[in-house]
C-alpha cells in the first residue's frame, strides 16, 4: 500500500506548542525526538516522544536561542550531525555541527549563506545531501540549490525555482524517494501536492491534490518515516497536528470475483 497521499490524511489529535508563534517542526530519523522552531521568543524546543512519531507522548526536554531573530523553519542532515534553520529577519540559512546527533544542546553554529528570497519560510533536503530547496514567501516560489558537498551549505549553488500554488506559501516536504513534493500555504490553508517525474527535481513537479489544514494560519509540516503519518504546525492556534494516513484498499481480481459468488 502506499502512504504519502494527503487525501488519505484523517486528523487523529493535537498538542499546545511551546513557543506561541511556531513557524516549524521537524522529527529526528526515529521518532524518538520531536522540534519545534519559535518565532516569538526566537528559539528551536526539542521534545522526547516516548512511543515513536505520536504527539501525545512528547515531553518537553530543551530549549536553545537561534540564530535568527526571525526563525521560520529547521531540517536536519541524513544522520543529525548538522542542523539548519533558516531566518526571515536576515534573510540566512544557517547551519550548525551537532556533536551528539540530534541533541540540540550539542548544537554549534558553523556558516551560513544568503536565501533567494526576501522573506524565507521553509527549507528541507533530498535523501543524499546533494539538493537544498527553499520555500519564499516574498516571490512565491520554490528554490532548489545543487550541492557539490552533500549536506554543507557553502558548496550550496542556487539551481532552479518554480512559482508556488498559492500566495503565501510557508512550509515544504518531500516524501521518501522525491517522488511526491508538499508545500503549505498559510493564505488558502491548504497542504499542497505534487506529483514528481524525476525524483527530487522541482522542474518536474505537477500539481496533484490539496487538503485543508487544521489550523487557519500553518506554518509547517512533516512525515514520519514511512508516510502512515502528516504533521502540520499552526501559529494560529499554537498546535501541532497529527493525521492518520490510511491508503484505501483496493480489493483483488479474486476477492472481486468471491464477492460475487
Amino acid at each position: 500500500m502506499a502512504y504519502f497521499n494527503t487525501a488519505d490524511a484523517t486528523f487523529s489529535q493535537s498538542r499546545n506548542t511551546q513557543d506561541s508563534t511556531p513557524t516549524g517542526m521537524a522529527w529526528n530519523n526515529d521518532g524518538s525526538k520531536m522540534y519545534e522552531v519559535g518565532f516569538n521568543l526566537a528559539k528551536i524546543y526539542e521534545y522526547d516522544v516516548s512511543t515513536a512519531y505520536d504527539i501525545d507522548t512528547a515531553t518537553f526536554s530543551k530549549s536553545i536561542a537561534t540564530q535568527d531573530n526571525g526563525p521560520a523553519g529547521m531540517a536536519w542532515n541524513g544522520d543529525g550531525s548538522k542542523m539548519y534553520e533558516v531566518g526571515n529577519s536576515s534573510d540566512k540559512i544557517y547551519e550548525y555541527d551537532v556533536s551528539t546527533p540530534y541533541d540540540i544542546a550539542t548544537a554549534t553554529y558553523s556558516q551560513s549563506i544568503n536565501t533567494q528570497d526576501s522573506t524565507p519560510q521553509g527549507i528541507t533536503w533530498n535523501g543524499d545531501g546533494s539538493k537544498m530547496y527553499e520555500i519564499g514567501w516574498g516571490s512565491i516560489k520554490i528554490y532548489e540549490y545543487d550541492v557539490s558537498t552533500p549536506y554543507d551549505i557553502a558548496t550550496a549553488t542556487f539551481s532552479k525555482s518554480i512559482a508556488s500554488q498559492v500566495y503565501g506559501p510557508t512550509g515544504m516536504a518531500w516524501n521518501g524517494d522525491g517522488s511526491k513534493m508538499y508545500e503549505m500555504g498559510n493564505v488558502l490553508d491548504k497542504i499542497y501536492e505534487y506529483n514528481v517525474s524525476t525524483p527530487y527535481d522541482i522542474d518536474t513537479a505537477v500539481f496533484s491534490q490539496s487538503v485543508s489544514t487544521q489550523d487557519s494560519a500553518p506554518t509547517g509540516m512533516a512525515w514520519n518515516g514511512d508516510g502512515s503519518k502528516m504533521y502540520e504546525i499552526g501559529n494560529n492556534s499554537a498546535k501541532i497536528y497529527e493525521y492518520d494516513v490510511t491508503p484505501a484498499v483496493t480489493a483483488s481480481p479474486i476477492a472481486h470475483i468471491l464477492q460475487m459468488i
